[in-house]
């Protein structure tokens, strides 16, 4: 079975009163669009995901409002 490509994605906690990292990502994985996979990593303050099978575009977009809609991730942003 072939697998589908995947996204990669981080995000960085960028305000120390930031919901700490475990909490954060909860929130992000919930709010995945329904057939979009997420696998993710924490390091300190920074959250690496990896999604499939949605392309860059589709998930920086979402990750985008993600962020700006959700009062729980705020002080989070996209990292590079």
């Amino acid at each position: 079975m072939a697998r589908t490509a995947c996204t990669e994605a981080v995000v960085e906690r960028a305000a120390p009163t930031a919901a700490p990292p475990e909490t954060a990502v909860i929130r992000l994985v919930s709010a995945l669009p329904d057939g979009w996979d997420c696998t993710w990593r924490l390091e300190e303050d920074r959250i690496l995901l990896r999604i499939e099978p949605a392309g860059p575009a589709a998930v920086h977009a979402w990750l985008a409002g993600a962020l700006v809609d959700s009062g729980g991730l705020r002080g989070w942003r996209q990292g590079r």
